[in-house]
């Protein structure tokens, strides 16, 4: 795509509008999330007590998802956006209700919290894909991400050096900024879109080539996570620095969401998320096996930063929109995005039990899962067209031919 069509799409209102929702959105949520569970922890509440919490928390996303995409379907998506992000306002501003000593108002504020996210996630990543074409999925994902993962940390490390109230006030108006400009763009609606059941999507092949692979990885990303958070940060850094750590990650996973957006534009997506995969997989071989060498460690915070720009780009925003075609997206992005958010909970499951599983096990059984997790992908269907990918080889060949013969000529 040459720079003046570039331009031409950036300058449309949809585009912006789709830019708008996902950067403001994901920009809150994440550095909000880690803000509340750094928060949650600082109160040392028991075991019991954070699983109820968080139980609530993912629970809610869960179902009020299949609610927001049951509202968005019969009364339109831009008054369920709106609505998602007018909660996502209150959520904000109820933490300012957390204390310890009231447990109903944590459990109720995790819940609206939940509700603040899960009811319209699936509506804003199809919105993203309804004005996208297929060919230029990588590269505008890639840009968006990249943007919104610098606005994580930088929301990130703003709320980490001010006090709580301050922290919540920032988190609330940037919640409204988004609301804000959601009104003043008025993106239009796509309606003509076929309507597909939950099970007829699950039982398409090529859903499944790449949903069981991107299962596999959320469940061993985050039953390994309290082994890293815990015993290799506190042993490296002397505190528990997960916050800072998982902000930094994205980060770097800017720079990999750019450039793995616009690569697969050209190679495909399936080679990138193969060369992922490989990539975290060596990471946590060689982890297993050198956990207590400094270097192996902080190339290994490298390499799970960049492989997560590549993931969160290609599972959350570019694969499922691939695969829904003329289908109603916003169903594939539900259930496309449901292994990460539950998978989440996993941590709060695992992590009392991380003394009784020896850190080499825990990295060794993750890295081989990750290896089986390639096979499906082997056989996945290359979700850029054919024609598309030869088009811009055959470009590419025309090109260096032209500068070769500028160059003799």
């Amino acid at each position: 795509m040459d720079k003046k069509t570039l331009s031409s799409v950036i300058s449309q209102k949809e585009f912006q509008a789709m830019f708008m929702l996902i950067f403001n959105s994901f920009s809150w949520y994440f550095p909000l999330f880690f803000f509340l569970t750094d928060t949650v922890e600082k109160m040392q509440l028991g075991y019991m007590q954070l699983l109820t919490l968080f139980g609530l928390h993912y629970t809610a996303i869960a179902v009020f998802a299949f609610l927001g995409n049951l509202l968005a379907e019969r009364y339109g998506r831009n008054r369920l956006l709106s609505l998602w992000i007018f909660i996502g306002v209150g959520a904000s501003a109820s933490m300012l209700l957390l204390n310890p000593a009231q447990e109903g108002m944590l459990y109720f504020i995790s819940f609206c919290l939940g509700i603040s996210l899960g009811l319209g996630f699936p509506s804003c990543l199809a919105f993203f894909a309804d004005h996208s074409t297929v060919g230029s999925k990588g590269l505008f994902g890639g840009i968006t991400f990249a943007l919104t993962f610098l606005g994580i940390c930088l929301l990130g490390f703003i709320t980490a050096l001010t006090d709580f109230a301050t922290s919540v006030l920032v988190f609330t108006l940037w919640r409204l900024a988004g609301l804000l400009f959601f009104f003043y763009l008025k993106p239009e609606e796509k309606i003509n879109q076929t309507k597909i059941p939950y099970f007829r999507i699950l039982r398409q092949k090529s859903f499944i080539l790449y949903f069981i692979p991107w299962i596999m990885f959320c469940l061993i990303n985050f039953f390994q996570a309290p082994f890293f958070d815990t015993q290799l940060q506190q042993h490296y850094l002397g505190t528990n620095l997960s916050y800072v750590i998982s902000i930094g990650e994205f980060g770097i996973g800017a720079i990999s969401a750019l450039v793995g957006g616009y690569l697969s534009d050209i190679i495909g997506r399936k080679r990138l998320i193969i060369a992922a995969y490989v990539m975290v997989g060596i990471g946590y071989a060689v982890l297993s096996i050198s956990f207590m060498t400094p270097v192996v460690f902080y190339v290994y915070v490298l390499l799970d930063g960049i492989v997560w720009g590549i993931f969160m780009l290609m599972f959350f925003l570019v694969i499922w929109g691939d695969l829904a075609e003329e289908h109603l997206k916003n169903r594939y992005y539900l259930i496309g995005n449901l292994p990460f958010i539950l998978s989440t909970f996993l941590p709060t499951i695992v992590k009392p039990y991380i003394g009784t599983v020896p850190l080499f096990t825990a990295f060794s059984l993750a890295s081989f899962f990750l290896f089986l997790a390639v096979i499906p992908l082997i056989y996945a269907p290359e979700t850029l067209p054919e024609k598309q990918i030869k088009d811009r080889e055959l470009k590419g060949y025309i090109e260096k031919a032209q500068k070769i013969k500028e160059k003799y000529s």
